[in-house]
This record gives C-alpha cells, sequence and structure tokens, in this order.
C-alpha cells in the first residue's frame, strides 16, 4: 500500500469536493439553483472518492497495522474532514438562498 499515493488521493479529492461545493454556493447565491445542484453533486462524487482512498488506508492499516501515520496523512484526513463539512453547509445555505427567494 502506497499511503503517500493515497494521501494525494485525498488531498487532491477532497480539494476538489470542497472548491464544487463552495463554487455551488456563489452558483446558488446568484440565483442559478440548477448549477448549484450540479456543482453539489460534483463535489458529492468527488468527496465519495476521497472516501474511498481513506477506507482503503483504513481497512490496510486493519489488516497489516504497519502503517505510519505523517503529517501529509493527516493532512489528507484534515482536508476529508473539511470537504465534508463544506459540503454539508453548501447543501443548507443553497437550500437557505433559495426559500428567502421563494422559488
Amino acid at each position: 500500500m502506497d499511503a503517500l499515493e493515497k494521501s494525494m488521493e485525498i488531498i487532491a479529492n477532497g480539494g476538489e469536493g470542497k472548491s464544487l461545493a463552495m463554487m455551488s454556493i456563489q452558483q446558488a447565491r446568484a440565483g442559478d439553483y440548477e448549477a448549484a445542484k450540479a456543482s453539489l453533486k460534483q463535489a458529492e462524487e468527488a468527496i465519495v472518492k476521497a472516501h474511498q482512498a481513506h477506507s482503503e488506508l483504513l481497512f490496510y492499516d486493519a489488516k497489516h497495522q504497519d502503517l505510519h501515520i505523517t503529517m501529509l496523512l493527516i493532512h489528507a484526513a484534515d482536508h476529508l474532514n473539511a470537504a465534508d463539512t463544506i459540503k454539508e453547509l453548501a447543501a443548507e445555505i443553497n437550500y437557505m438562498y433559495k426559500e428567502m427567494r421563494n422559488v
């Protein structure tokens, strides 16, 4: 198991998910709810990929118990956590924008 490669997958996909979720908020603020919905769906897909890489590391560690925890791996987990949080908040913020405008 290449923990460095998996860490980079988590960071890349988590970062992509986070960026797409933020874009979704901007689109909702502009009133483009269909684009916001599409961006949020893309964010979810990227975050799922990050979770898959994270799960692979977890299962590897459970089986082999020789995974070395590095700052990069901690950074990757932080990216994933932030992406999850921002995606959930984006969904709520988008909903509020839509409700405020009675659409």
